[in-house]
């Protein structure tokens, strides 16, 4: 976030890109118990370590994933998928012999050159990875973590069978969106060898912060990524609405990488503290009179007017609306139409941890829940947390597309990637956000409906 002059700007937490990869963590077999491992009669991975975990991980997904593609291409593309004719390979930097690869333009001949990374290689339809590096993502993450990337690495293999010929950005975002689509596949039990539940994709979504390209990088890189929250977003739409909405994704798509202004790659940080909660302030109370007297492009205005609601600093017995109940640190007060918040307690340790943009997120939300509450709708259950997250999502939509009139602060590049971030480590606190029954998952899918859709997704 900035101020639109050339006098300051914000940026997320950097970001890493490495490879062509995703995180997730689950367990690497059903609740049950073991379900039968494929075996290298039903797929060979070339050179897979003998009694290796990760290769017998590695093999149990691409299994999986070519029986979701061969179910699900000839209704997506018609045809058949068919093999994956180069194969999968899997290599150890340090240990392969070269001379046991096949050669050609999909194996450079500097092993070094294939550590940490998964990738599909189209020139000879193979898929290749580092079975060093992955033992390692599982060993941090969960075994699951190795189903996700081969997911991944086959919505490539999806793409080169289809025809598909699209921007990096628009084709690693399409991938991660189809991973996404056989990840609804596996929490829908109909996997022969994984399971995971939607409760554990909360710290699959955190993995991003891995593997997005870094703040400031450009949308038109020959290898972009795409940010941690194109990558988040297009693998939340791949789970919620299939593989038919990935199949769609194109140059209209609405992208959150941009590179950095001069002066904000100069400052590389954020606002002070006390600018960005001065100017969220002014601008939530911008934003919302647009929303309701004139709208947006695509969204006509909700009607009414807004009595703007006091935004205030509370701790301890302040942070009690109406002197009775329990201390909270984020909170719309029905009592006296306020806005509270633990700056100690909240804010701070959010704008430190993640960034300024994290610090609007979290005070967008009860003051999302005050405007419901003057336009007589539910403030205190789930429709009201869903609409709210939602709402922070369109205000993100609508600075990002340089829609709001004229407020004092404006979105940098990271932004929308700190939004995320902070909903998944802060607001499943129910001191934070009131009990919903929602996690952080479901929380950032309602903020991704909001960016997505705009208002007439967020039910207001």
């Amino acid at each position: 976030m900035r101020v639109p002059t050339p006098a300051g700007a914000l940026l997320a937490a950097g970001l890493v890109l490495t490879g062509c990869a995703t995180v997730v963590t689950g367990v690497a077999g059903p609740a049950g118990g073991p379900r039968t491992d494929a075996t290298d009669a039903d797929l060979r991975v070339h050179l897979a370590e003998e009694g290796g975990a990760t290769d017998r991980v590695a093999r149990n997904a691409l299994a999986d994933v070519l029986a979701y593609w061969e179910q699900t291409y000839p209704e997506l593309f018609g045809g058949e998928f068919g093999p994956v004719d180069g194969g999968f390979w899997s290599i150890d930097p340090a240990e392969t012999d070269p001379a046991d690869l096949p050669g050609g333009p999909c194996f450079p001949d500097d092993l070094a050159d294939l550590a940490d990374n998964a990738y599909h290689c189209a020139d000879e339809d193979v898929v290749v990875y580092d079975r060093a590096w992955l033992a390692e993502l599982a060993e941090d993450y969960g075994a699951f973590v190795v189903a996700e990337i081969m997911a991944h690495e086959i919505g490539h293999a999806v793409q080169a069978h289809a025809g598909l010929d699209q921007p990096s950005i628009i084709a690693e975002t399409q991938a991660e969106c189809f991973a996404g689509g056989w990840t609804r596949w596996v929490v829908e039990g109909r996997s022969a060898h994984f399971v995971v539940r939607p409760k554990e994709l909360d710290p699959y979504l955190l993995g991003y912060l891995y593997f997005g390209d870094a703040v400031g990088s450009s949308p038109d890189a020959e290898d972009a990524h795409g940010s941690l929250f194109d990558q988040l977003s297009a693998f939340q739409e791949g789970y919620a609405e299939g593989p038919v909405a990935c199949a769609a994704f194109d140059t209209s798509r609405v992208y959150t990488e941009e590179e950095f202004e001069a002066e904000e790659e100069a400052t590389g940080g954020d606002l002070p503290y006390r600018d960005v909660v001065d100017g969220t302030d002014d601008l939530l109370a911008t934003f919302w009179d647009q929303a309701l007297t004139s709208g947006f492009p695509g969204t006509g205005p909700l009607g009414g007017r807004l009595d703007l609601p006091d935004v205030r600093a509370a701790d301890g017995p302040g942070m009690v609306c109406s002197g009775a109940g329990a201390e909270l640190d984020l909170q719309y007060c029905t009592a006296d139409d306020s806005v509270r918040y633990d700056a100690a307690g909240l804010l701070e340790p959010a704008y430190e941890d993640v960034g300024d943009f994290a610090v609007t997120t979290l005070l967008g939300l009860p003051y999302a829940m005050a405007v419901r509450g003057q336009r007589g709708l539910s403030v205190d259950d789930a429709a009201a947390v869903t609409a709210s997250v939602c709402a922070v999502g369109w205000l993100a939509r609508e600075l990002h597309l340089g829609h709001v009139d004229g407020p004092g602060l404006a979105i940098s590049p990271g932004d929308v990637d700190e939004a995320a971030v902070v909903l998944l480590q802060y607001a499943t606190e129910l001191t934070v956000v009131p009990e919903s029954g929602l996690s952080g998952f479901e929380l950032v899918d309602h903020f991704r409906q909001g960016f997505v859709d705009g208002g007439r997704a967020c039910r207001f």
